[in-house]
């Protein structure tokens, strides 16, 4: 196509191109944008389990008696909370010879109330307030 002696500007074309080109960038930086955002929740929504069940796990031995069978459950801030104190532990968690009734197993489980997303479990070792 020839353009006419005297007219400058672009034509439909190249405008069309241009355009569909800086919507590809603003949408690459919008999508990138997003999940940034949407691993920043995750990443927050994870401390909050994580401070949850470091609380409990601390308040072990304190305020919850360290004894084999001991369960508790409750919610704190919108998340569910169980815990389950064990004489039965998890075959990474096993510490050689031991006496029977010498230490419990401790584990926290925090979860957002009706979330499809996978728990957050804190497992920990405390000694056994049963004497030997």
């Amino acid at each position: 196509m020839r353009r006419r002696g005297g007219q400058r500007g672009f034509t439909l074309i190249e405008t069309l191109v241009s355009l569909s080109i800086a919507a590809l960038a603003i949408t690459g930086f919008y999508s990138s944008l997003s999940l940034g955002l949407t691993m920043e929740r995750r990443a927050n929504d994870q401390a909050e389990q994580m401070l949850i069940a470091t609380q409990i796990m601390d308040r072990v031995g304190v305020d919850i008696v360290p004894r084999s069978g001991v369960q508790d459950s409750g919610s704190l801030r919108g998340l569910d909370w169980s815990l389950t104190i064990s004489e039965r532990g998890t075959d990474d968690m096993r510490l050689g010879p031991l006496q029977a009734g010498e230490l419990v197993y401790v584990y926290v489980t925090v979860a957002r109330a009706g979330s499809t997303a996978d728990p957050l479990v804190l497992r920990g070792i405390r000694y056994s307030e049963t004497p030997l």
